[in-house]
């Protein structure tokens, strides 16, 4: 006989005993933590917690099944020894073989797994870097789209509009209808937003379509975001030069306030008897994947092609 099956049924009996406590006790915790959020894990043990949880009932899975199988051995050695049935002997040789096999099965299993784990995460990083670059493509499109829209949306404002800027005497049901007019003339719905001077002590008020509320009587209102500075001394220059009627462009990413060039995005100014009353944004809220390691590139641009005003 190769292996004493009695002994292994004991022992087997014992380890889904164990198992099956393990498991429940993880499941219970699982269980706790995941359908009535009482939160008793910490989120970088939660994983594991659920790893351990599907490895304990993966491996109670398998030893029910040999517990099986062990019991109908046993049950039919027990009738074929009442049966007085010729006992069959395995050759020395044989078992030598088979446990050669056995050994060489279970290698050859771990080389697969470990195989299949390499061709999975390049696969993976491959299908990362087709994603990315496809993204960068279509980040590169809408773009363009950008840059020959915003020119055309300067000539929207109307001269009343303008010099309601230049007054901060804006209202809220005018420049909501163009706001709302950009959204759904152009492709890829962009956003458009105004910079304006502010009265001290502020320096700069936003307008946008968050800017613009209802009150009780559904009638819309103005609630524009006022700033004193920016937070980062790059978006602060790129204003101040906007402001002064010059063309401003970076390769660093820009993740800021007013100006983004992490969006496909493109910026400009609106000119009232020769000076510069307002900057105009205009972007559309798409993203690139995170650069990594290995992907390297990531989406941004380096500003307007030229200076746009109306």
């Amino acid at each position: 006989m190769l292996f004493n099956h009695r002994f292994l049924l004991r022992l087997i009996t014992n380890l889904v005993i164990c198992t099956l406590a393990f498991s429940s006790v993880g499941v219970l915790l699982w269980t706790i933590d995941e359908f009535i959020d009482w939160d008793i894990l910490p989120d970088t043990l939660g994983i594991y917690v659920r790893a351990l949880v599907i490895g304990i009932a993966w491996i109670t899975g398998t030893l029910i099944v040999m517990h099986l199988l062990l019991s109908l051995t046993l049950s039919v050695e027990a009738s074929a020894t009442r049966a007085k049935l010729t006992d069959f002997k395995v050759s020395p040789l044989l078992k030598r073989r088979l446990k050669r096999l056995l050994i060489l099965t279970v290698l050859v299993s771990i080389l697969l797994l470990f195989g299949l784990q390499v061709v999975d995460g390049a696969r993976k990083k491959v299908a990362q870097q087709v994603a990315q670059q496809e993204a960068i493509v279509k980040f590169n499109q809408i773009q363009e789209d950008i840059e020959q829209a915003l020119p055309e949306i300067l000539k929207q404002f109307t001269p009343s509009l303008l010099e309601s800027i230049q007054n901060n005497e804006i209202s809220a049901s005018e420049i909501s209808q163009l706001l709302q007019a950009v959204t759904v003339s152009f492709p890829h719905k962009p956003s458009l937003a105004l910079l304006i001077p502010a009265e001290a002590p502020y320096k700069y008020y936003r307008i946008d379509q968050q800017a613009i509320l209802l009150d009780k009587n559904r009638v819309p209102y103005l609630k524009p975001q006022f700033y004193f500075e920016f937070p980062t001394q790059l978006e602060t220059e790129i204003v101040d030069k906007l402001f002064s009627g010059q063309t401003s462009s970076t390769e660093t990413a820009l993740n800021g306030v007013f100006i983004k060039n992490t969006l496909p995005s493109s910026w400009g100014i609106l000119r009232l008897d020769g000076q510069v009353i307002a900057l105009v944004y205009l972007g559309v809220n798409y993203r690139c994947p995170q650069a990594t390691e290995l992907i390297k590139d990531s989406c941004i641009h380096s500003g307007p092609l030229a200076l746009y005003t109306n």
